[in-house]
C-alpha cells in the first residue's frame, strides 16, 4: 500500500538515474525506479521525459515520429501502475501537474454547457423546450429597421482576422440607431407544427435524459423555420436567464492575466493557451472584461475566422484568446447575420460531416493535436461523439499525451475512497479517447479546483 506523501509533482532525489533508465533504455533499472520512487516524483520525471520527446519532435534532427511513439508506448505502462497504484489521490498530483502547465501558458480550459448553466443559462434540453415553446405559442416575429429619431452615427466595430499576436485591424462601418418595428409573424406548416409539438411532448417529459437526437430535431425544426433568426431568439433566452457570468468564469478569468514565461521568450502570454469554448454566449468574455484582461472573441463569419476584440486588446501587445467552436452572440447589439452557428442538426452534419471549418481545424492543429499544448475540459458531458472524435484522432497521433476534465464522481462517494478497481473502471471510458478525468464530488468545488492552478 503506497504510503501517503505529498503529491505535488516534483523532481526525483535519483534524477540522474531515472535519465540514465529512460535515455540508455535500461529496462531493469527503470522497473525498479518506478516502483521505488516516490510516485510523485517517478511520475513527473516520466511525464517530461514525454513531454521532452514530443517537444523536441519538430526538431530537425528529432527522432522519427514512428520511434518517438515507440519511446512513448515503452513508459506508459509504469505510469499506468503508479497512478492505478493512487487511485483517488491522483487528483492531487494531476491538479499540481497542470498547475505547472498553466504557468507555462500552455493549457487550454475547454468550456462546455456545464459551465454556461452555472451562470443560469438553460441547458440543451431546457433550450429547445423554450424555443418551441416560443415558437409555437407565438411564431417567429421577423422585424424591419426605421431610423430613429435621435439617429447620430454610433462608434464603428472591430472585427480582426486570426493570426498571431501581431494582428491586422478590419475596421467595419460605422452603425447608425434604428429602432425596430414588426413586418411579419411566420407561423409552422401544419407538418411542421406537428413535429414540433411532438418533440416539445417528449422533452417536458424526460428533462435532461431526453434523447439528442430528438433534441436535434426539435432544433432542426425551429432552424426550419427561423433561420439565421433562430439565434437573436437563442440570444435573449440565454440572457433573460444568464444575467452575469458563473463562479467558474470567474475563476478562469483570474488566472488569465498576462504572465511571464522566460522559456518561451520576451513579454506577456496570456494566463491560458486559449479558451475554447462550445458555447454561444460571452459570458467568460464578460467575466474577462470584469478582470481587465485584454481579450479577443474568435467565431466563423461566413467562412472567415474573424475576431471581436475588447478595448483593452486593441491597444495591448498581447491579448487572450476566447474560440467559439459554436458560433458567438455577445449580450450587446450585434451583427450575427453571417455568424456560422452549430445548434440544428443541418448545421452539425456541416460543420462536423464535411470540410472542417477554419475554427475546428485551427484549434484541433494549435492545441488539442498539439502534443505540448494540453487541454482541460471544464462542464463537458462528453455526449457529443464528434467532440470525442476529436479528441480520439490527436490521441492516436500523439500516444500518451492527454487532455484533463474536471468531472463529477457518479454517486455519493459518503467521504470514502473508491477503490483503486472503481476508479479505473469509471477512467476507462474517457481514458479510450485521451482524456483523464480529475474527479470531484460536487459543482460547487469547480472555482476552487480552478483557482488551485493559481
Amino acid at each position: 500500500m503506497t504510503q501517503k506523501s505529498s503529491l505535488a509533482p516534483h523532481l526525483s532525489r535519483q534524477h540522474e538515474a531515472w535519465k540514465e533508465a529512460l535515455f540508455r533504455g535500461e529496462a531493469r533499472l527503470l522497473a525498479n525506479l518506478a516502483s521505488s520512487d516516490d510516485p510523485a516524483a517517478a511520475l513527473f520525471e516520466l511525464e517530461t521525459y514525454i513531454n521532452g520527446l514530443y517537444q523536441g519532435a519538430e526538431h530537425p534532427l528529432a527522432f522519427p515520429r514512428t520511434e518517438i511513439q515507440s519511446k512513448v508506448r515503452l513508459v506508459l505502462p509504469y505510469i499506468e501502475e503508479i497512478r492505478d497504484r493512487l487511485g483517488w489521490r491522483i487528483r492531487d498530483f494531476d491538479l499540481g501537474l497542470l498547475r505547472f502547465i498553466r504557468r507555462s501558458s500552455m493549457l487550454s480550459p475547454v468550456l462546455g454547457a456545464g459551465v454556461s448553466m452555472g451562470a443560469g443559462a438553460p441547458s440543451w434540453s431546457e433550450l429547445v423546450r423554450l424555443m418551441l415553446e416560443e415558437t409555437l405559442d407565438n411564431g417567429l416575429e421577423l422585424y424591419e429597421s426605421v431610423p430613429a429619431a435621435d439617429n447620430s452615427a454610433q462608434p464603428p466595430f472591430e472585427s480582426l482576422p486570426e493570426g498571431d499576436r501581431n494582428f491586422e485591424r478590419i475596421i467595419g462601418i460605422g452603425t447608425r440607431k434604428f429602432e425596430q418595428r414588426v413586418s411579419e409573424v411566420k407561423r409552422y406548416t401544419a407538418q411542421d407544427e406537428q413535429i414540433a409539438r411532438k418533440v416539445l411532448a417528449e422533452v417536458k417529459a424526460r428533462g435532461f435524459s431526453t434523447d439528442v437526437e430528438v433534441l436535434m430535431q426539435g432544433a432542426q425544426v425551429c432552424y426550419d423555420l427561423c433561420g439565421q433568426d433562430l439565434f437573436r431568439l437563442l440570444t435573449r433566452i440565454i440572457y433573460t436567464r444568464a444575467k452575469e457570468p458563473s463562479e467558474t468564469h470567474r475563476a478562469i478569468a483570474e488566472l488569465a492575466h498576462g504572465q511571464e514565461v522566460p522559456d518561451r521568450g520576451r513579454g506577456l502570454f496570456p494566463g491560458w493557451d486559449s479558451i475554447i469554448t462550445y458555447n454561444i454566449d460571452a459570458l467568460m468574455s464578460e467575466a474577462l472584461t470584469e478582470e481587465s484582461v485584454p481579450h479577443v472573441a474568435w467565431a466563423m463569419s461566413g467562412d472567415k475566422l474573424r475576431g471581436d476584440p475588447d478595448e483593452l486588446a486593441q491597444n495591448s501587445p498581447w491579448h487572450q484568446s476566447v474560440y467559439h467552436l459554436h458560433g458567438y452572440t455577445p449580450r450587446r447589439l450585434f451583427r450575427i447575420t453571417d455568424i456560422l452557428y452549430v445548434f440544428s442538426t443541418s448545421q452539425y452534419l456541416t460543420t462536423y460531416k464535411g470540410p472542417r471549418s477554419e475554427i475546428l481545424h485551427t484549434v484541433k492543429k494549435r492545441f488539442l493535436a498539439n502534443p505540448v499544448h494540453i487541454a482541460l475540459y471544464v462542464g463537458c458531458s462528453f455526449a457529443d461523439p464528434e467532440m470525442n472524435g476529436l479528441l480520439r484522432e490527436a490521441f492516436e497521433e500523439h500516444p500518451g499525451r492527454y487532455h484533463y476534465a474536471l468531472l463529477k464522481w457518479p454517486y455519493d462517494r459518503q467521504g470514502r475512497e473508491p477503490a483503486t478497481d472503481e476508479v479505473k473502471a469509471e477512467s476507462a471510458k474517457y481514458l479510450e479517447f485521451g482524456v483523464r478525468p480529475v474527479w470531484f464530488d460536487d459543482f460547487k468545488e469547480l472555482p476552487g479546483l480552478i483557482r488551485q492552478l493559481q
